[in-house]
């Protein structure tokens, strides 16, 4: 990706962008909001229902870099907060120095409705947790096909001030999902937003690495889909924001990054919670000569309390 301001009024700045096809965009980008306020290419169909998945990718690129490109190289605040990676790491460091106690605090209720989906499972100790959420009435399939959100709220000196409700994210019918929200939260767009599957995670401190590296996985997202690689440092499988996943997982453009098991050239699954055992006491636990599965081997040693 490559971009160039190429003119300048009150109110917008114009850029020429070249995609990752060599094809060059023309847009404007509002300076107070970063909306696209015009947008103009020769290199793919100008109605989005005649585009192939990959040139709408590309021309959703465009868009996205134009608005970053203007957020890094001028004083106008563009980005959206929901593909801002500079502000989720923010997020990020700030959730990862987060006590035991403020964990509970701040995601307590989250990590008990995470720990609810394991009361019948004799291999994890949820010990008197109760569900504080119950699932939809509405809902298809088994417990397993929810997603929960939480929105994070960031004060001046970048620490958590507070966080929202849960958001319990279903499916309603085959390929559609909804979301229904769940107590309180400020009257102001969040810094970040945590996107978790159930995990059977009985500690606190194991609990903020998981919504850590999934803001990780996020950041990821943030850069690939303003077409840019990310940084070293958010080479990262597993699963980020999920508005991306289906793209991830049906677009030829993209390799399935969402994967943990996933090959893809400089990229690693690199989810290293915080453990009640040392690595290296979980290391002696291990043996690749044992007839059990390594989850059978060291479930004692993670899913009891």
């Amino acid at each position: 990706m490559d971009a160039q301001i190429t003119g300048e009024t009150d109110k917008l700045l114009g850029l020429s962008i070249i995609d990752n096809n060599d094809v060059e965009h023309v847009l404007d980008v509002r300076k107070y909001d970063g909306k696209i306020t015009g947008h103009k290419q020769d290199g793919y169909p100008d109605k989005a229902a005649k585009r192939t998945h990959s040139e709408g990718e590309h021309v959703g690129h465009a868009r996205k870099y134009a608005q970053y490109y203007v957020d890094q190289e001028t004083e106008h605040d563009t980005l959206p907060w929901d593909i801002d990676a500079e502000r989720f790491e923010t997020v990020r460091q700030a959730l990862q120095d987060l006590s035991i106690e403020d964990i509970e605090t701040y995601f307590g209720e989250l990590l008990d409705q995470s720990l609810s989906h394991y009361a019948d499972d004799p291999d994890v100790d949820i010990g008197h947790t109760i569900r504080p959420q119950s699932l939809p009435a509405e809902m298809i399939g088994g417990d397993d096909a929810v997603m929960y959100k939480q929105e994070i709220y960031l004060d001046e000196d970048d620490q958590i001030e507070a966080t929202s409700g849960i958001g319990i994210m279903y499916y309603v019918a085959r390929g559609d999902r909804t979301t229904v929200w769940h107590g309180d939260a400020p009257d102001r767009e969040p810094d970040a937003r945590v996107e978790v599957f159930p995990a059977p995670l009985v500690d606190p401190a194991p609990f903020r690495d998981y919504l850590a590296y999934n803001l990780r996985c996020q950041i990821r997202d943030c850069y690939l889909m303003m077409g840019m690689e990310p940084p070293e440092a958010y080479k990262v499988l597993g699963h980020g924001q999920y508005r991306f996943t289906g793209k991830y997982d049906s677009f030829d453009l993209y390799p399935p990054y969402y994967n943990f098991g996933a090959e893809i050239p400089g990229y690693s699954h690199e989810f290293r919670p915080d453990l009640p055992i040392t690595w290296d006491e979980l290391g002696s636990i291990v043996s690749s000569e044992r007839d059990q599965s390594l989850f059978d081997q060291i479930k004692g040693s993670l899913f009891s309390r």
